[in-house]
């Protein structure tokens, strides 16, 4: 498993659609906290762009808020 700290930067609802794009970045040294430079330094650029179809499951994604995300081989 490969571990990653990424943090919301927009949930984006589309009501059309009746979607929401959530896009996700890595965290940078800012805070400053030795875990983020960890991360930081393993992952320093990137994103993750997620469509989702659940209203329940995209308003559990916060501005602001770090995620950890689990890489697991399937």
């Amino acid at each position: 498993m490969i571990r990653a700290k990424f943090i919301c930067q927009q949930n984006l609802p589309d009501r059309e659609t009746k979607t929401a794009t959530v896009i996700l970045t890595p965290v940078t040294s800012n805070p400053p906290s030795e875990e983020n430079l960890t991360f930081w330094q393993a992952t320093p650029a990137g994103n993750i762009t997620l469509q989702i179809t659940n209203p329940a499951a995209s308003s559990q994604f916060s501005v602001g808020t770090a995620y950890y995300v689990d890489f697991t081989a399937a």
